[in-house]
């Protein structure tokens, strides 16, 4: 019966010898694990440390841009209208200038008859 508690005895601490060596084994892989994540933390800290004030100046900047394409697109229509009533007053001149030619063409032609 001895010996049979013995065997027991042994099988029990091999198993139990075993179980602590694989806890052990596992402890390694989590340190390692824990090493190599907190890299990554200090390597994304320092990438990105300087964002906020980046993006804050993004911001601005875009900001920035807005209004000047709001004014611009004001000082567009305003060049648009601009043109346009250039543009309706060389219309205004050609058609004068037009009427004029045609106005002196039938009294040169009137003219002539007169003449003859």
């Amino acid at each position: 019966m001895l010996t049979v508690i013995l065997i027991l005895n042994g099988f029990l601490a091999t198993f139990c010898f075993y179980i602590a060596w694989r806890v052990w084994q596992f402890r390694r892989v989590l340190i390692q694990a824990t090493a190599a994540l907190d890299t990554a933390e200090q390597a994304t800290h320092r990438v990105l440390q300087d964002a906020p004030e980046a993006i804050l100046q993004g911001q601005i900047s875009t900001r920035q841009l807005r209004q000047r394409y709001r004014q611009l697109e004001v000082n567009l229509r305003q060049a648009e209208k601009a043109l346009s009533i250039v543009r309706l007053g060389q219309l205004l001149f050609l058609g004068q200038l037009k009427v004029s030619q045609q106005v002196s063409q039938r009294l040169h032609r009137s003219q002539k008859f007169s003449q003859h």
